[in-house]
């Protein structure tokens, strides 16, 4: 007896105190979800010496990540003070003593512990702690992502009210479309006296015109970039969708049916393909899931589906094609993909290949070669194919040898003349080389030395070039990936770790030597290289458990409560992610919206199967 009143009495406290939390709990969830993804303010970053080489200035301008992971942080310090001051109560805690959660908090544990690891054993360790310039997502950022995450779901399991997730996510794709109007159709606000105002401190007005970031035709909002547009959107079009159809509250079904049309809007306008990628695949889950709802009111299902593609041609009409303009090419790719290839790409190039000695260069075009050296002054020195034999002059001028134009520039290096030549290919110089005393070696155009190589790669021979020369970088990045299966090389680390010297690759994919990859447009190598194998592992477990389950829970269901209506929506909206993150990685802006809904999908998840544990038990 007295356990039970000493248990009831606990119960009450409980109930009580949860009541006096209330919304309070969702608080730092809905500045998550509908207040930092706004925050766009610029922040003049002076990069650290170990990143300059990596760069094309010594300082870089940041709009869209830096005050977000600030934000971020101050709202992981109020979440650890809600979760404190519930457990100084002297309360218990079921969500933590759930034993079908150990799984989940396993995961979160390894992956946590080897992101710490691969910090603490970073080339890095700066970048790998607090983010590289304009991406901010170091370790602080990555362990912030699982807090958030954690938060979410215990807020919602003592507190399941999915009004205070659905109204700020409603609220932000809303901004979202107002915002995206004027970007698609070439007035993006920010460049207006106004938004300039809002959006760059008053020191640095002067300094130069704030240009539109994309061309018109391009939606990103306040996400950084429109692919990053395509991930937000290829969440909240089957949230939204699935709640405008199943909820049974017809305000609620407006608002839902409103934020899905703005929501799709923003993903045709952001011609983001990994967005559309995304929703694809969700919308397959979708059929999975309702397939049988969708049988039964089959009239129903013909008029959205109707409704649907008159919308979709409606504002591709309005946009001029532009809503629609890079299906083509996704199509293309898709073909690319699966058709077989040969094709060597040091046969699509001026440059075939390149012999880089201490003391000589053998570069060979496709119509010959060009042998450089120094003589006992320090002078170039050429040799071509063709027997033709040229000493440079001891003074900055324009020359050619045999067929090919150069630059030459003398530069005082500890007190010595050391010569750089500058070689054209076409009108453009793309291949800098710096005939130093104590070796020859390529350098970028603010003479920091590249580390030139041919990288190894693994896949996509021929297929450089697919997905905006993604195949390229995946195909570079496989083998940086298999150096990192245990640890990793840390946190956005990615842009030191990959090879930038691979000149002649990137003159394939990029048509240019001069290009900085800086991510790997794929959240799977993203956190394989940075984090390492075994976090993309406790990542990839994470994700399967909750898949898994909500395909149990959800899966052609003869009907749908507004919970599992609920359960349903989140888990399209977390496969809609994912399937977007085989094209694009994580980033500020967007991943803490997904960890966000993953965490509170969880909590609805275990709810929903209780109340299937319990009605089982009934029958």
């Amino acid at each position: 007896m007295a356990k039970k009143s000493k248990g009831a009495a606990n119960a009450h406290k409980q109930g009580k105190l949860s009541l006096r939390l209330g919304a309070a709990l969702f608080v730092p969830l809905i500045l998550v979800l509908a207040v930092i993804p706004l925050i766009v303010q610029m922040n003049l970053i002076t990069l650290p010496e170990n990143v300059r080489a990596f760069w094309t200035q010594n300082q870089a301008a940041d709009f869209f990540s830096f005050y977000k992971s600030r934000a971020l942080i101050l709202t992981a310090i109020y979440m650890l003070c809600v979760f404190g001051y519930y457990k100084a109560q002297g309360l218990q805690d079921h969500f933590a003593k759930n034993r079908g959660m150990y799984l989940y908090f396993g995961a979160v544990a390894v992956f946590a512990l080897f992101a710490i690891l691969s910090t603490v054993f970073s080339d890095y360790k700066s970048i790998a702690m607090w983010g590289g310039p304009e991406r901010c997502e170091g370790l602080g950022m990555i362990l912030i992502y699982l807090l958030i995450m954690l938060y979410a779901w215990w807020a919602y399991t003592h507190h399941p009210q999915f009004k205070y997730i659905v109204l700020p996510l409603g609220v932000l794709t809303a901004i979202m479309g107002f915002l995206g109007v004027f970007q698609f159709f070439g007035h993006d606000l920010f460049t207006s006296e106004f938004g300039k105002k809002l959006i760059i401190p008053e020191t640095y007005r002067s300094q130069g015109e704030l240009k539109m970031l994309f061309e018109r035709g391009k939606i990103y909002g306040t996400m950084y970039h429109y692919n990053y547009m395509g991930s937000f959107s290829a969440m909240m079009v089957p949230l939204f969708l699935v709640l405008a159809l199943f909820l049974k509250n017809r305000k609620q079904q407006i608002f839902c049916a409103v934020m899905t049309a703005i929501s799709l809007f923003l993903l045709l306008g952001s011609t983001s393909r990994a967005g559309i990628i995304g929703l694809a695949l969700a919308a397959v889950c979708f059929l999975i899931f309702f397939g049988k709802k969708l049988l039964q009111h089959g009239k129903i299902t013909a008029g959205c589906v109707a409704a649907l593609v008159l919308f979709v041609f409606v504002v591709n009409l309005a946009t001029g094609g532009l809503a629609l303009a890079r299906i083509p090419s996704l199509l293309n790719d898709m073909k690319t993909l699966v058709s077989s290839s040969d094709v060597d790409y040091h046969d699509q190039i001026a440059v075939r290949h390149i012999d880089l000695q201490a003391d000589s260069a053998t570069i060979t075009f496709q119509d010959g070669t060009l042998h450089i050296q120094k003589n006992s002054n320090g002078q170039p020195v050429f040799s071509t194919g063709d027997g033709q034999n040229l000493t440079a002059p001891a003074e900055d001028c324009s020359l050619t040898a045999g067929n090919y134009k150069m630059e030459l520039q003398y530069v005082p290096i500890n007190e010595v003349n050391t010569p750089f030549l500058g070689i054209y290919l076409g009108d453009k110089i793309e291949f800098i080389l710096g005939l130093y005393d104590e070796g020859f070696a390529f350098v970028d155009s603010r003479m920091n030395k590249i580390a030139y190589e041919e990288a190894p790669s693994i896949g996509f021979q021929g297929k450089e070039k697919l997905g905006s020369a993604r195949g390229y970088i995946w195909s570079r990045s496989f083998p940086v990936l298999l150096d990192s299966l245990l640890i990793g090389k840390g946190p956005d680390t990615f842009f030191a770790e990959f090879p930038q010297g691979d000149l002649l690759g990137k003159l394939y994919a990029y048509d240019t030597t001069q290009m900085i990859v800086d991510k790997p447009h794929n959240l799977y190598l993203q956190i394989g290289i940075n984090e390492g194998g075994i976090a993309l592992l406790a990542f990839l477990v994470m994700m399967a458990a909750y898949l898994i389950e909500g395909f149990k829970l959800y899966a052609l269901r003869k009907e749908y409560g507004a919970q599992q209506a609920v359960g349903a929506a989140l888990t399209l909206a977390v496969i809609g992610y994912l399937g977007a993150g085989f094209f694009n990685d994580s980033i500020v802006s967007v991943a803490p919206i997904f960890w966000t809904l993953f965490g509170v999908g969880i909590a609805v998840n275990q709810l929903n199967r209780r109340q299937a544990q319990t009605e089982g038990k009934e029958k």
